[in-house]
């Protein structure tokens, strides 16, 4: 749509490049289409700019063009021009000055993104088709909202637009003339506007001038959208609109003349662009304004007494989903993320342009456990995060809103972390990952519990045991060897054990990588689907680990296998089996912060050194508490150990349950026996600060069941980009 009502026209022959065969052009019969976001009803109007008004729209619209337009025609959009199935004739560079629409899309054409031989002359209303909703300038009492600015036709750059701008991209490298950055639009429309204008430049088309994204009203209702509303923006308010070469392609209401005195439409209209730039935009799904609006022209002898034709102006009219479609159909590939998140109670798809689940999203993860669980044991793993940031596991019901209480892992920037988590299962089997920062999210499922009446006799309760050291290669036989298979013996172990909760310390790491425990009959050689722990280089982590039971040889134990050389470290908690060797069943608890001593008021210094026992109370009949320990703000590095109060001493552990370095956050899952007091007591060996969030209990009276699975990766965020 025409930017500059005072544009002057010329006509340009263009040189052609290589010759191919003509697309033949069917007649579109009573194919008509309106443009409601470029023209309204198109009634004469004469131009009432005052004269300084005038003279800013013109300042200004030239210093776009002149910022746009910086180099010689020689580069290509998107690096080069994508071959495509159908072949454009671009040898013949006269203007097309009576132009003849080709059919009409169908919806099977535009969904299968191969729209050459058709036009996209469908309206779309751009709030309902992904592209987002807009914030508008004008309150309902006709006064400006706060936060825009206009440079007396648009407000783009106004610090209310600050957000819908961000979310717009910019072409990365200059498209022929067109300097990299000029171009700003969401993501798949940039992609076809790229692709366009590249093509066509390649194929001898000069372009002098080009204006997209621009935040106005539509040119004949009012730019500055005063009196108007929402309605009335302009698709170039979204980014979905492009003029080019204004000056030799303006807008013109054309009316019957004494040479063609039967219609409008016979009119020569005043354009430089040749046939073939139009059926190159088609073929990206651009729709032309050339052919007129409010009706338009179907052929030259379309009776109309006036028609408004801008050629300068191409838009697109899609959804998201289908300006995608037909990048990838002219050999362009636009991936964004989706995934399904639980806003106030219902699911919905969420899309975005980033590669990640972005800040504030709560994504809905499916488990596909047995029928009846009611909770879930899953290794949460986190990485790529874009900033600082922790991950809340939760159920899926009810409407949370806001920042987290409690937490399940904790992820610093180029970090990758894991943690174990018993989270709740909703009627559909899923339960909601909350992130607080943009970032990656991996989930492995190992167990589910249920109640008694339906997990059967075979069914696992829990049973402690006295924590106990069963390897540490530091002392014995040395590092690891990477992807090579390693035996960990539990000869202690009770008969019927069918899952061994133990915490497992890698360090030393020779390069970054995972470590995976399983029984030694399922773990397979070299690489692995899913993982335990994730460490960097020279790192030392812990996470607990619930890991199936088998065989070594002829000794009970499991195996594990890293992908990357190390010193593992492994202290045996606990068993799962059936009852009578099961002891306790499980009771989850709704998530609660047990203790933070980073908001510590009375007796810090006892909290916050070296070598503190810090005394916490558990929910009332447990015998044991699930917790999730996060370590933070450590002033050196060290360990967390948490057990009984009367079973812990002053000084160094002999096992440990959270390891901790200097400006390192870390958390990790915990099963603490509780003394008959109903208390449990922290050691940290050095000066620490500790939180603690309680998941559930153990006890004798809880009714929930354990079924170990051997682990299986149950959702992955890096590869659902689609």
């Amino acid at each position: 749509m025409c930017v500059c009502p005072a544009c002057g026209v010329f006509g340009t022959r263009n040189s052609r490049l290589w010759n191919e065969a003509p697309i033949p052009l069917f007649v579109m019969s009573q194919q008509f289409f309106q443009n409601p976001h470029e023209m309204q009803e198109h009634l004469p109007r004469k131009f009432r700019f005052a004269p300084f008004v005038l003279l800013i729209a013109l300042v200004s619209y030239a210093v776009i063009v002149i910022a746009m337009v910086t180099a010689p025609n020689t580069a290509n959009a998107m690096g080069s021009v994508p071959s495509v199935k159908t072949a454009i004739d671009t040898s013949n560079s006269t203007p097309w000055i009576a132009p003849v629409m080709p059919v009409k899309c169908t919806d099977v054409q535009i969904a299968a993104g191969d729209v050459a031989l058709c036009v996209i002359a469908k309206y779309t209303d751009a709030t309902k088709t992904g592209w987002g909703v807009p914030p508008f300038p004008i309150a309902a009492d006709g006064t400006l909202n706060p936060g825009w600015k206009s440079n007396g036709w648009a407000y783009s750059g106004s610090p209310a637009l600050k957000d819908w701008e961000a979310a717009l991209w910019k072409n990365a490298n200059k498209v022929g003339t067109i300097r990299a950055g000029a171009l700003q639009a969401p993501p798949a429309a940039l992609a076809l506007f790229e692709g366009f204008l590249g093509e066509i430049q390649t194929n001898g088309y000069r372009i002098t001038d080009a204006i997209g994204y621009n935040y106005r009203c539509t040119s004949n209702t009012r730019k500055d959208c005063v009196g108007l509303t929402s309605t009335s923006l302009s698709n170039h308010a979204w980014g979905l609109a492009i003029d080019i070469n204004v000056g030799a392609n303006p807008e013109v209401r054309y009316v019957p003349t004494a040479d063609s005195p039967t219609t409008a439409c016979s009119v020569a209209m005043a354009t430089n662009l040749p046939q073939w730039v139009v059926q190159t935009a088609e073929k990206w799904g651009l729709l032309w304004g050339g052919y007129g609006w409010s009706g338009g022209c179907v052929t030259s002898t379309t009776v109309k007494s006036s028609v408004i034709r801008d050629p300068m102006h191409f838009e697109f009219r899609g959804t998201v989903e289908e300006a995608v479609k037909i990048a990838s159909v002219n050999g362009v590939s636009v991936k964004r993320y989706c995934s399904n998140v639980v806003e106030a109670g219902a699911t919905v798809r969420k899309c975005t342009w980033q590669d990640r689940p972005q800040a504030g999203w709560r994504t809905s993860v499916p488990l596909l456990g047995p029928a009846g669980a009611t909770s879930a044991l899953v290794n949460i793993t986190l990485t790529g995060a874009s900033e600082a940031g922790y991950v809340t596991a939760e159920s899926c019901d009810g409407n949370v809103m806001g920042e987290r209480s409690w937490s399940n892992g904790n992820v610093a920037v180029g970090t990758t972390v894991a943690n174990l988590a018993v989270v709740p299962l909703d009627a559909f089997g899923r339960f909601c990952l909350y992130n607080s920062t943009a970032m990656h999210m991996i989930v492995d499922a190992q167990g589910f519990f249920m109640p008694s009446r339906l997990a059967g006799s075979g069914a696992a309760m829990f049973t402690p045991l006295s924590p106990t050291r069963v390897l540490d290669t530091r002392n014995s036989g040395g590092k690891v060897v990477a992807l090579s298979e390693n035996g960990v013996v539990v000869a202690h172990a009770p008969a019927g054990s069918v899952a061994m909760l133990s915490n497992i310390t890698v360090t030393g790491t020779v390069g970054a990588g995972y470590l995976t425990a399983d029984s030694c009959e399922n773990l397979q050689p070299g690489e692995q689907t899913r993982s335990n722990i994730n460490f960097g280089n020279d790192d030392t982590v812990a996470n607990l680990a619930v890991v199936p039971m088998g065989l070594v040889g002829d000794k009970p134990g499991f195996c594990t296998l890293a992908n990357a050389g190390l010193n593992q470290i492994i202290d045996v908690q606990g068993v799962f089996a059936p009852s009578p060797v099961g002891q306790w069943g499980y009771t989850p608890a709704a998530p609660s912060r047990l203790i933070d001593t980073r908001q510590c008021t009375n007796n810090c210094a006892d909290v916050f050194k070296a070598g503190a026992m810090i005394k916490m109370t558990a929910p009332v009949g447990a015998s044991a508490v699930l917790i999730n320990l996060t370590l933070t703000d450590a002033k050196a590095a060290g360990y967390a150990t948490a057990d009984k109060c009367s079973t812990l001493v002053p000084g160094p552990q002999a096992q440990s349950n959270a390891n901790v370095t200097v400006g390192r956050s870390v958390a990790n899952l915990a099963v603490v026996p509780v003394d008959a007091d109903g208390t449990f007591c922290i050691y940290t060996s050095s000066a620490t600060r500790v939180i603690v969030d309680v998941q559930g209990t153990f006890s004798p009276s809880g009714d929930l069941r354990f079924i170990p699975v051997s682990s299986v990766r149950r959702f992955d965020s890096r590869g659902t980009a689609n």
